[in-house]
Formats: C-alpha cells, structure tokens, sequence
C-alpha cells in the first residue's frame, strides 16, 4: 500500500485544474483579483509551483516541522517558491498582497481536499499539508526578510547582546540569597527572585509578572535597601533584618559595577547571604565562654578558702605538738571534706544540667546515716563556733528505702549551707514522719532565702526535665549546692519546701516513705578489723600520678599482703610477662601515658593466665567509662576518687576477695573420701597430691562444691568467680572450668558440661 505523503502528491496532481478554480474563486471573493494577473497560466503556473515544491518537501531527508535554526532563505526545498516570491518582489508587489495571496492558496488547498467524498487518511492529509504550508510561508517571506549587509550585522549584533544580558539576569535569579542592584545614591533598580521570597513572601515565576511584583512593593524594598547601606558600606559586614520569616542575619558584601570606560550608568550590587544560624552559634559560644569564666571564677572562690586551711594545717603539722596535731588534723579533714564536696557540686552540676540523676535505692540504716551525716559536718560547725542539732522522731523506723550518695549530698549542701550564713544561734536538723513522707528539715538562724532563690527552689517538679539555671549570678553564695539540691530532689520522687521562718531559713527536703520487705544488715559495717591486713593477696596498682599513687599503696599495704605500682602500660606488661601468678588482682587509672586503663582491662581479658583475676578501676573519670559499651566486662568494679581506706576495703573484699566462710564452720571443705579443700592456703587436697588453687579456681569449686549432682548455670557461677552478671560472649567461667578440670584429674570428681545452662561437679 502506498504511504499517505505518495497519495498525497498523485491526488494533488490529479486535481491541479481543480485547484486553480478553487484559489481563483476564493481571490475574487477577497478582493485580491484587481490587484493581480487576470490569465489563467499565472494562477496554474502558482499552482504547479506549489505541487513541484510539496513533492520535494515529502521526499527530503529534513525533518518536516518549522524549525527557529533553520535558514529558510537558502533552504533547496522551496526554491522554486521562492522564485516566484523574488517576481513579486521586484515587480513591487507589497508583503501583505503576496502574503494574503498565499495564505488563500492554503485556504484552497485544504477545503478541496475536505470536499473529496470518502478519501481515505483524510485528516492524515490535511495535516502533512499544514506541516508544509508552515514551511513554505516562511520560505515565501524571505525576499522581503533580506537586508543589506551592515543592517544584518546590527541585529546579530543586537540578538547577541540581548542573549548575553538574559544570561546575566538568569545568573542573578538563579543565586539563592537576596540580591539588590542599585544607583551610586543608593536608589532600587532591581532585586532577584530571593529578594522578594526573603523580605515580602512572594515567589512570582515569569518576567512580567515578576516586574509588576516588584513595582507593586518597591517602597517595601527600598526601605530594606536603606537600612543596609545606613549600616555601612564596608567590603563585609553582618547586620539583623526584618524579614518574610522574622529578623534574619546577613552577611552583605557591596560591589560597584565595573566600567573603567565610563559606558554604564554607575550602579551598586548588594551580595546578601543568611548567615543567621552562624551568627546565632557565635553568640551562644561566646555566651558560653562568659558563663564559664563566671563560674570558674565562682569555684575558684570556693576551692580557694579550704584549699588555704590544706597548705596551712600541713605546714603547721611539720612543727605541731601532739595536742595541736590532733586539732590540726581536724582541720585537715574538715578542709579536705569540704573540697571534696565542692568538687562534687561541681560534677553534679556538670551532670544534672541536661539530664536528671537516676536513683538507685537501697536499704539504708536512718538513723545510723543521719548520726554519720552530722558528725562529718560538726568539726566545720565547732570551728564556726555554730551548734549542730539533729533531732529524730521517736517513730523513725530501723530503714528506709534510700539512694544515700543522693540524700547525703541533699543533705550535706543544706546543712553546710545554713552553718555557713548562721549568726551562731544554732543549725537544726530534724527528721520526722508525716504521712507517708519522709521529711527531714534544715533550719537555721541566717539572713533567709534570697526571692530568687526561693523561686528556684520550690519550682514544680515538672521542670526537673528543664536544663539548670546559670548559678553565677545569685548573690547567696555561689548557688551551685542549693540548685544541686533541687534537682536531686526532683529525680528522689520528693519535693521542697520553705516554711514562714522569721528567725532564719528553713527548708524542708519530703521524700517518698519506702519500707524495705526484709531488714538487711548495714553494708557500711567493716566486716574486718582496720589493724589486720584484709586479704592474704596480692596487687598489682597501675597509677602515672606518683602523689595520687602514694595514697592508694598506704591504704593498700593495711589491706593486702603485698602492693606493686607500675607507671604505664609498659611496666605492667613487663611485670605480668614475668610473673603471671604473682597478681591476684589489679587497680588501674583511667589515663595513663601509653594508654587507657580500658586498654590494661583488655589485655588481661585476653590473656589465659589472667582468667578470673578482677581489675578494678580507681578514677576521677569514672563517668567517662562507665559510657563504654565494654566497661560492665572488663571492670569488676569502677572506684571514683577520693576514696577513703574504708571503702576501698569494702571494694575489695566484695569484687576481689575470696568467697566469705562462715565462722562457725571450719576452713576445710570436704567434696569426697580422699579429695578437700583448705580454703585459707587454696591448696586442693587429691589422694596425697596437693595443687595450689587461684582465687578464681578457688571460688569456682566453693560454687560448684556447694550443689554438687545439680547443674549451676553460667551467671551464677560468674557472680561467685567474678562479682558480674555472665554476659554472652563472656568466655571467662568456660576458662576457669577447663583449668579445673585438669587440676581434678586422677580424683573421683568430674566437672560436666550442661548444654544452654552451664556446668555440674558430680563424684564417683
């Protein structure tokens, strides 16, 4: 079947005289016929020009469309139309006349092939037809389009320049911040698309509807422009502006334009870019950087007063005789007391200024906490010359569920708070029942609560989630302790109060009231006598600080048998590589010069030698790495600094000392005929032979000899060995059993492995 364009060029050909009838008709009917040739041989040569130049336009290999790049005055597939377009030109005959002329052709063109009855494709047809006409028309024009030569070189000219200034406006609309282009005085010329989003909210697409915005809100503009350059016409500068969104911050760089000819008329562009998040980090560090130097400033204060007393008492000791010893020895402790607790206001700050304490409760001997609590505060208070009171209701019960490092700091700020603003009249500390609160109240003969600090004080606990207030500027003291007290109080469940006192101050600290289910005995109890040596163990001490290091050995050698420090990494490998049995546990610090105690913990955990043996960290940065995922593994506890010798004692004996024996049963545990235990000498007794057991291998066979037949699982068994919850991945029970079991070899004990549970000693 032959394609539409070929059935086109043969129906055109079959109906040219056809075609001649219909233009004429249609040229007299417009009144085109006086104005042009009256023979038939014109009209059908215009015709045959046109069916000679739609045959060629159908058969060339250009894309049938109009095209904008196309230069239809040379182009070859209308050049016989256009020949008759150059007789028109020269014979005078005007663009319209030649044009309207043409245009009927078309008109002619299209109503006959319409009044073909049932042609097939007609409207295929018609429409390669316009394609053509379009083609042609501009074919046609092209007589009339021609200019001389310096006038065509004006309008490339021209076009060129108009292209390159759009380019240069569209650089300018497309920047993202607010752009203004003004006279030399100052007067808008023109503002970009982000100008008018920024300061007017308005985001207008299209050139003309873009001008009509800006001129609708020059004024607007223009005063936006004014403020800028009343700031200055420096080469950078930031300056705040009301803005679409609020006040912003730019930063504006001024640039004239450059003309060194003199060509242009002079102009200004203002470069804006919003640099308010900047601007705003800039002023809250630097109001960081203010409230920092004010509250160091503050602590430097507070730390100055005991730190005097510290040098003082120690210089006066060199040549003190025993009674004043005594008293300066007082002195020292009270100092060093109070240092210790304005060191801990100021972690506790540091801490609870974005987040509150978490309580860990605990059953706590009242009455017993209270009488420590004064008896710490009564040297300060004698010195001071201010009586220390602490009444107790007779209905106080024997415990109270309690986190005491939380309440003794609550406490300990109140107390030490009013004994510093008594006028020696008394501080009073009382503790009573009232419901089902626990209340304890600190009253004393001062000055009273500043406004501002009554306000902090009693604000609701809904606000505990809010960050603490800057401290430096209250005029009571430094106000540290008394927000400190607040917060603490909050996160305990309890709140604060501030009866009318006309004498003085009075706070009142209500707690929830929490019975414990079963008595417990008082943990603080020292379970050994201070003069005899705790543990018959030995330690290892990993300190860079030689004055921090010397404390920790004195306390030490009154606990263990024997101490060894090392300075770094280095030296405690070395002495490890040396003598792997000689340790039975470790102390470390947090930082030390080839290394992190974390990185000593790691190598310990990893040796099978050191299987068991507990590493205990002892740091002022215990905070920083109880925050490390690993930290639960590798410590058996974490000691924060200072520590007294009591506590330590206590730490070791719960995390690094052997499992407790009951006094009234003898040292000797009995597991079979022929197999015991000396738990004292750790010598493990089969038939005659005798193997010296660890304090890990130790403890593991008290565990599993204490249900021998019944499987033990793997946390139990790593909280006897350990002191810790068994973790997966924790191969440290898996270690120790293996080593025991070849120390049992040749006895009637075996240790069975219990598949998802852990491990059974059974005999026989």
């Amino acid at each position: 079947m032959d394609r539409p364009d070929e059935r086109l060029k043969t129906l055109l050909h079959q109906e040219s005289n056809a075609l001649v009838q219909a233009i004429l008709q249609l040229a007299l009917a417009h009144g085109f016929t006086d104005q042009t040739s009256s023979m038939r041989a014109a009209w059908a040569e215009a015709v045959e020009r046109i069916n000679e130049s739609l045959s060629t336009w159908l058969t060339h290999a250009r894309p049938r469309q109009l095209d904008g790049r196309n230069d239809y005055r040379a182009d070859p597939r209308f050049e016989r139309l256009r020949e008759i377009a150059w007789r028109h030109y020269e014979a005078g005959v005007p663009l319209e006349l030649h044009h309207g002329l043409f245009t009927l052709c078309r008109q002619a063109y299209r109503q006959h092939l319409r009044q073909i009855p049932q042609h097939p494709d007609a409207d295929t047809l018609l429409g390669v037809l316009d394609d053509f006409f379009d083609e042609a028309t501009q074919a046609m024009l092209a007589p009339w389009a021609m200019r001389p030569p310096g006038e065509a070189a004006l309008a490339e000219s021209i076009r060129r320049l108009t292209r390159e200034r759009d380019q240069y406006f569209g650089v300018l609309e497309s920047l993202s911040g607010p752009v203004f282009i003004t006279t030399e005085e100052g007067r808008l010329q023109h503002a970009n698309d982000a100008a008018l989003q920024s300061f007017l909210g308005l985001s207008e697409a299209g050139a003309l509807r873009y001008r009509l915005a800006l001129q609708h809100h020059r004024d607007t503009l223009q005063a936006v422009v004014d403020d800028i350059l009343a700031a200055g016409r420096q080469e950078l500068h930031a300056i705040w502006l009301d803005t679409h969104a609020g006040r912003r911050c730019f930063d504006i760089r001024l640039r004239p334009l450059e003309d060194i000819a003199s060509k242009l008329d002079r102009c200004l562009i203002i470069l804006m870019n919003d640099v308010t998040g900047h601007q705003r980090a800039i002023e809250r560090a630097r109001q960081a950087e203010h409230t920092m130097s004010m509250f160091l400033a503050a602590m430097s204060h507070e730390i100055r007063g005991p730190l005097h007393s510290v040098l003082g008492a120690a210089e006066l000791l060199r040549d003190a005789s025993l009674a004043e010893a005594e008293s300066l020895l007082d002195l020292l402790g009270l100092s060093a007391g109070a240092l210790n607790a304005t060191l801990e206001n100021v972690l506790s700050f540091s801490r609870f200024r974005h987040q509150a304490p978490q309580p860990r409760p605990t059953a706590v001997p009242l009455r017993k906490m209270l009488a420590d609590l004064v008896r710490t505060q009564d040297v300060q208070a004698r010195l001071q010359g201010v009586p220390l009171q602490l009444q107790l209701s007779a209905e106080l019960p024997e415990q109270v569920m309690l986190d005491r490092s939380l309440v003794q700091q609550v406490l300990g700020n109140l107390v030490r708070n009013a004994l510093r603003h008594d006028d020696g009249q008394g501080v009073t500390l009382g503790v009573q029942i009232e419901g089902s609160e626990l209340v304890f109240i600190v009253t004393d003969h001062g000055p009273g609560l500043p406004p501002d600090i009554q306000a902090q004080l009693t604000r609701p606990a809904s606000a505990a989630s809010t960050p603490l207030p800057d401290p430096v500027d209250n005029s009571h003291s430094s106000g540290l302790g008394l927000l400190i007290v607040r917060r603490m109080t909050q996160a305990l469940g309890g709140r604060l109060q501030l009866p009318a006192n006309a004498n003085g101050a009075s706070i009142e600290v209500r707690l929830p009231l929490v019975l414990p289910e079963i008595a417990t005995p008082d943990a603080d109890s020292p379970v050994h006598p201070p003069e005899a040596p705790l543990l018959d163990q030995s330690c290892l001490l990993l300190d860079d600080d030689p004055i921090g290091a010397l404390g920790t050995i004195a306390m030490l050698e009154r606990l263990v048998r024997s101490v060894d420090h090392a300075t770094s990494l280095t030296q405690a490998s070395a002495l490890l590589q040396t003598q792997p049995d000689v340790y039975d546990f470790f102390i470390v610090d947090t930082r030390l010069p080839d290394g992190s105690g974390l990185d000593f913990a790691r190598q310990v955990r990893q040796d099978p030698r050191m299987v068991g043996k507990p590493v205990l960290l002892l740091s002022a940065n215990t905070e920083q790495v109880r925050q490390q995922p690993e930290a639960g593994t590798l410590f058996a506890a974490l000691l924060e600094k200072p520590l007294d010798a009591t506590a330590l004692a206590q730490a070791i004996r719960r995390h690094a000392g052997p499992p407790p024996s009951s006094p009234d049963k003898e040292d000797t545990l009995s597991i079979a005929n022929g197999l015991w235990l000396d738990t004292p000498t750790r010598r493990l007794h089969i038939d005659g032979r005798i193997e010296t057991l660890s304090p890990a291998e130790t403890r593991l066979l008290v565990c599993l000899a204490a249900a021998i037949g019944k499987p033990c699982d793997r946390t139990r068994i790593s909280e006897a060995i350990c002191g810790r919850d068994w973790v997966y991945g924790d191969r440290t029970v898996d270690v120790l059993v293996s080593r025991l079991r070849r120390r049992l070899r040749g006895s009637v004990a075996r240790i069975v492995t219990v598949h998802g549970l852990g491990y059974t000693l059974t005999v026989g």
